[in-house]
């Protein structure tokens, strides 16, 4: 009971001062309280053969630096539980620095020792006079008290000690997987680099023989050819997404930020939009504000955003279904809105969707790399991305929505 009660007292007062200052107290408030010269608390060393001043009041620094306090006879009955009060210091053989008590002006000592809520010994709480003190047992008990609160403050401590350096490991580690990261991304940016050029050579050199001009070719060749043309138009599409991802990583983009009209970006999209629905009779339904503002933005990049969108979109909408574009402003952000008819995305992928490289139907072409550019460009612009599968008010479909601040000059936050 007395553990709890104690235990409920000093919690919010260490929450809301600290360890530290609560055991500072504890000590100057014990010394005072009972006329003593001083007070200290002592904790075991990690090896558990010496005694370490922690806090202290009232106490030299000369007398505080007289030597190491040995784990000996009398301090192994402090440690099993026992109070220890050495009445006589000038003649109690227990005394291991006699001479520097002396004349510290310390007359008799009173050790009790500090226990934690789980019983075990945690160190000691010492109470120095300068008169020959003999210590009642009610006043024992009251003192065990304060040495049991110490002992909740040191468990707090030692918690606090140890998630610190919990915190700080965890720190390094991140600081490691962002350097990591940032020399994975500068490699795959080099490699992307170096590829594209003798790759797009390649394809050149490809459709000009498909188109006959070194001479004739069979059916077979031609089927060969068109066939490598695919494969190389996908892998050009993912050395462009690889660049992406590294100029939107390396900060390359900031030359692009420029003053931009949203409602001119918005027409464009609509446009492209209405080109890659046509071949599947998909129907687009632009509601477009009429008073969007220009501002400090890339529009290549928004455009890149709802391009994107618009074309995962036709990927997974039925022939002759609807796509809706939908762009406002929204407070202090454009807010814009892509939402199909269409199949829909699974719960257990959707937490995954905007991750590198995740792609939630591996049949479906792509580089798995488009959503997560979205991601990179939109929170580039001071703003977010999400999906709600199915779209709202509606038992099918998805909506992916994005918001972007509206800065109205070259100001970057």
């Amino acid at each position: 009971m007395r553990y709890e009660l104690l235990y409920e007292i000093a919690k919010p007062v260490i929450e809301a001062v600290g360890a530290d200052n609560v055991l500072r107290s504890i000590v100057e408030s014990t010394a005072k309280g009972t006329g003593s010269k001083g007070c200290s608390i002592l904790t075991l060393s990690a090896d558990g053969l010496t005694l370490e001043h922690l806090v202290s009041y009232g106490l030299s620094d000369t007398y505080l630096s007289k030597g190491e306090i040995a784990v000996d006879e009398s301090i192994e009955e402090l440690l099993s539980g026992t109070p220890v009060n050495i009445i006589n210091v000038a003649n109690d053989p227990r005394i291991q620095y006699p001479e520097q008590a002396l004349r510290e002006g310390i007359a008799s000592l009173l050790s009790i020792p500090i226990r934690g809520t789980s019983g075990d010994i945690l160190g000691l709480l010492r109470i120095y006079t300068t008169k020959v003190t003999k210590f009642k047992k009610g006043e024992m008990d009251f003192l065990v008290s304060i040495a049991d609160l110490g002992g909740i403050v040191l468990e707090k401590a030692k918690a606090y000690d140890t998630l610190m350096r919990h915190v700080d490991d965890a720190k390094c580690e991140i600081e490691k997987l962002e350097d990591d990261r940032e020399e994975f991304v500068q490699f795959l940016s080099m490699v992307a680099h170096d590829l594209k050029a003798p790759v797009g050579a390649v394809e050149s050199y490809l459709k000009v023989m498909l188109r006959g001009t070194p001479g004739p070719l069979t059916e077979k060749q031609e089927t060969w050819l068109r066939r490598s043309i695919v494969r190389l138009d996908g892998m050009l599409e993912l050395i462009s997404d690889l660049l992406d991802v590294g100029r939107l990583e390396t900060g390359q983009v900031a030359p692009e930020m420029q003053m931009t009209a949203l409602g001119e970006v918005m027409d464009d999209c609509v446009e492209t939009a209405d080109g890659l629905a046509h071949q599947k009779q998909i129907r687009i339904v632009a509601e477009v504000a009429g008073d969007l503002p220009v501002v400090y933005a890339s529009g290549k990049r928004l455009a890149q955003v709802i391009n994107n969108l618009v074309s995962n979109a036709v990927r997974y909408t039925p022939e002759k279904g609807t796509i809706a574009i939908r762009a406002g402003l929204d407070g202090d952000y454009l807010r814009v809105d892509v939402e199909d008819d269409g199949s829909g995305i699974g719960p257990e992928v959707m937490p995954r969707i905007f991750d590198d490289f995740f792609r939630g139907d591996h049949d479906a072409d792509g580089t798995g790399l488009g959503l997560s550019i979205c991601k990179r460009v939109v929170e580039l612009h001071g703003g977010r991305i999400w999906a709600e599968s199915p779209a709202p008010g509606s038992d099918r479909g998805t909506r992916f929505s994005f918001t972007v601040r509206l800065r109205r000059t070259g100001a970057m936050e």
